[in-house]
């Protein structure tokens, strides 16, 4: 069994665990930090008492974001056509629903007609990433990987295309549904790149201007100090 760990935020097995006081804690094996749960707490019975009684405390509890690995998920042989096609019935682009006969997608407003399906194909690099990863399709590890690999590269919006289209064949594909909703979860928890400050390009142009104006201001003093010791003399 795999848990989300909130300290650090990675996927990672359920290891280390105790019991505290009816509260499960368990310690992430990458950060060390301890999750802790309570169980469901089922609807108390009311007592007649004269006095009433104080819940004791308990220390700050978490949901504990389990990550079935048990569940059941559809090989890649039981599914036909091409992994980077829409299937039949659905948006080429969006991989949306899609009437018979609509003429455009009212998910995100394609017009059918105008759809070119060269510009909406993998790289070849992920291409052959996804073919490996249909072969360990129940392997967790092996689609994390690519999702880092990916989101290195930059195509994390093309691998979550890749998901949708599998679950438009096989809507409850465990695995796919995860995938899609990890790529979803680090597009949002993505740190931009970008700086607010000007560019390295924009700074040798501001230097080299400076200079220049220094080396000409340079140049004017010298000639007025020319000037005038050749009228001192």
């Amino acid at each position: 069994m795999k848990y989300q760990c909130e300290s650090c935020d990675r996927l990672v097995k359920v290891e280390t665990y105790s019991l505290e006081g009816g509260v499960l804690a368990v310690v992430c094996p990458a950060c060390a930090a301890v999750t802790r749960a309570a169980p469901p707490v089922s609807a108390a019975v009311a007592v007649p008492s004269a006095e009433p009684v104080v819940p004791p405390a308990r220390p700050s509890l978490t949901a504990l974001r389990v990550i079935r690995t048990d569940a059941p998920a559809v090989a890649p042989s039981a599914l036909d056509g091409d992994p980077f096609q829409s299937p039949p019935g659905h948006c080429p682009k969006c991989v949306a629903p899609m009437r018979e006969d609509a003429t455009s997608c009212a998910a995100c407003g394609l017009v059918f007609a105008n759809f070119i399906p060269d510009e909406h194909q993998p790289s070849g690099v992920l291409a052959r990433e996804w073919h490996a990863l249909l072969e360990a399709w129940h392997d967790w590890d092996a689609h994390d990987r690519l999702l880092s690999q990916a989101m290195g590269r930059g195509e994390l919006a093309m691998v979550g295309r890749l998901y949708r289209m599998r679950l438009a064949r096989a809507p409850n594909d465990a695995q796919a549904l995860r995938g899609r909703d990890e790529v979803v979860r680090r597009v949002t928890t993505a740190v931009p790149l970008t700086s607010d400050g000007p560019s390295p390009a924009m700074g040798r142009k501001v230097k080299s201007m400076v200079m220049g104006a220094v080396l000409v201001v340079c140049l004017a003093l010298m000639l007025v100090l020319f000037q005038v010791m050749r009228g001192a003399f």
